[in-house]
């Protein structure tokens, strides 16, 4: 795949592992495999070598006098529920190249502090030193229940469901987890079974496959819809809150203005489905 034999790749391995100090690869006779410090050396050089590329685009950019690119960070929520409908809302006006890095949270935050993207997408709670909140939206959890299941009724679902039903949802503790432990335990309900998992969308597609009933958030049900699944209200409802974020004073062109007017478009459009649902 490099037109480079194989014992020349051989000696360039060697002398990168004697430059960084660490083996990059276990090697057992013919079969190799990276090892931990190797994984993380090969992210870290991933993220440098896409910066050098985004620097030689907007380099090229201000020569030709156009912007150069809308680099954008997100959660794999907001990046898969929202990203791409804000964009589209905005296409005519888009530069040539977009960048949009799916990570968690805590990459956001770095991302923008570092100043490697323009904008970045998240759910609260997001720590805010050094970054300035743009846009900042709040509704609510909703439930996902297998179509013309049991419970695909017109009632909202009531949080003690839970007591017989397996509970499909993610698992941080940290986010929207926190939020359903707490409703939980304040309606003395310990869930019968549980499907975790670090996606909402697996969360909806054990529902559809009736592993259990998902809690799940807005931007996701409505952003990602999947059939053969209904999206129901829970009668006890679990805020969920979700913003636009820049590092503190970002100057922000025409371009990252209007990202922000879309994305209280489609924010608000989410709101107002959870509304109807309710």
């Amino acid at each position: 795949m490099l037109d480079i034999s194989q014992p020349a790749v051989t000696r360039m391995i060697r002398d990168l592992e004697k430059r960084v100090g660490f083996n990059l690869f276990e090697r057992n006779g013919p079969k190799i495999s990276p090892t931990e410090k190797g994984m993380v050396f090969f992210e870290e050089s991933r993220r440098v070598i896409a910066n050098l590329t985004h620097l030689t685009n907007r380099a090229h950019a201000i020569r030709d006098g156009r912007m150069a690119a809308i680099d954008i960070v997100a959660t794999p929520t907001m990046s898969a529920g929202l990203v791409a409908s804000i964009l589209s809302r905005i296409k005519s006006v888009l530069p040539d190249f977009i960048h949009v890095e799916t990570t968690n949270a805590e990459r956001v935050v770095h991302a923008l502090r570092q100043r490697t993207a323009d904008l970045g997408f998240s759910a609260f709670p997001l720590e805010h030193e050094r970054l300035e909140c743009l846009e900042r939206f709040e509704s609510t959890l909703v439930a996902l229940v297998q179509e013309g299941g049991p419970h695909d009724t017109p009632e909202p679902l009531p949080i003690t469901v839970f007591a017989d039903e397996r509970l499909a949802t993610v698992g941080n503790n940290y986010r929207i987890r926190r939020a359903i432990n707490r409703s939980l335990d304040d309606h003395n309900v310990k869930p019968a079974s549980e499907f975790v998992t670090n996606s909402s969308l697996n969360a909806a597609m054990a529902a559809r496959a009736g592993l259990g009933i998902g809690i799940c958030d807005p931007v996701t049900a409505f952003g990602v819809p999947i059939s053969g699944v209904s999206i129901r209200p829970i009668a006890q409802p679990i805020p969920y809150s979700w913003g636009l974020f820049a590092a503190d004073g970002k100057v922000m062109g025409d371009q990252l203005n209007l990202v922000t007017e879309a994305f209280a478009i489609e924010s608000k459009e989410i709101i107002r489905k959870v509304a109807n649902i309710s």
